[in-house]
């Protein structure tokens, strides 16, 4: 009798050990994300979730997220192209949960089945800029943690709040963004597209005129294209396109280098131009700011601080911040 309430008494404590709430948690480290925004969601949503990642993480990425993250396996995901997870590893892995934001671009129910042939079962949640309220409540009920779902919730109301309230009184032609991707900066991402559509929440139109004869992506143009369109305002993808812009040459044509309208898009951990969908929350703020700083004003430092803080558990210093936004400033450059 001793030794049976010994061993029910270590298995208390070992549960409390590793579990916080005293309970044990069948999520930890447990659930697999079914696409690359489902695991930096996920992440986000909380970080011992995760149990492994799809694709390796950037250097930028990497900076801000601690190395027992980093080390998680990457077991490949549903993503353009064609890719599929690792069947054999994700078989392997142990794992039994799978997670999803879901949106139009993938078959949730193929996936659902291929998941479940390998032993996997998966909750979704909405994807979508405007669903991301719904988004964390339905996460923070699905994982057992309303209360996270609820303060992430509320911080998107009011930043989605925010921005609407703000377009809502615009008048007149919205400026034209160019959002440069690529190291060339010839590629973009056509309207209404995720990687883009912070800019029209922004309060702005993308300058990229798209049919149906472009496929979904990342479409290339010319350079001559892009004297055409001239782009009353051009977004620069990395702090390498921004620097060769601001350089002058073939750059310093266009009438938004002209003007100083070039700006860089910040990224860290996750770039803000809406992958995850929840960066939109920063990159559709900022560049509101940038288009109309008198109409949208805003402190972006200590909202930069917050998110961050909220989200990904980064604490940034003020320095920390405006090398974000200017990565010049860093003391390695």
């Amino acid at each position: 009798m001793k030794r049976l309430i010994l061993t029910v008494v270590l298995g208390l404590a070992l549960i409390t050990l590793f579990c916080p709430t005293g309970r044990a948690d069948e999520f930890v480290r447990g659930v697999y994300p079914a696409t690359p925004p489902s695991a930096f969601t996920l992440y986000a949503f909380d970080r011992d979730l995760l149990g492994a990642w799809n694709t390796p993480l950037f250097a930028y990425e990497k900076k801000y997220i601690p190395e027992k993250y980093q080390d998680l396996p990457i077991l490949g995901g549903w993503y353009g192209q064609g890719f599929v997870p690792d069947r054999e590893a994700l078989m392997g892995s142990g794992l039994k949960k799978a997670f999803m934001v879901a949106n139009s671009y993938f078959n949730i129910e193929r996936i659902r089945d291929a998941l479940n042939e390998m032993g996997l079962t998966l909750q979704t949640a909405p994807d979508g800029v405007e669903n991301l309220p719904q988004t964390f409540r339905t996460m923070g009920q699905v994982f057992n943690r309303p209360e996270r779902g609820e303060e992430l919730a509320v911080y998107a109301e009011k930043a989605l709040t925010s921005l609407k309230n703000h377009t809502d009184k615009l008048t007149g032609v919205r400026p034209r963004v160019y959002f440069a991707m690529s190291a060339d900066g010839l590629a973009t991402s056509c309207p209404g597209e995720q990687r883009s559509n912070f800019i029209a929440i922004a309060g702005g139109q993308n300058a990229m005129i798209c049919d149906d004869s472009i496929k979904a992506g990342r479409p290339r143009i010319s350079f001559e294209q892009l004297i055409t369109m001239d782009p009353d305002v051009i977004l620069a993808e990395s702090y390498a396109l921004k620097k060769e812009m601001d350089s002058g040459g073939r750059w310093g044509k266009l009438r938004a280098a002209k003007e100083g309208r070039v700006y860089l898009l910040p990224r860290g951990p996750f770039s803000w131009n809406g992958h995850p969908t929840l960066t939109t929350l920063m990159g559709a703020r900022f560049l509101a700011n940038a288009l109309n700083p008198t109409l949208y004003p805003l402190a972006i430092v200590p909202e930069a601080q917050e998110f961050n803080r909220l989200f990904f558990r980064v604490e940034m210093t003020e320095q920390m911040v405006k090398e974000l936004l200017d990565p010049s400033l860093a003391s390695d450059e």
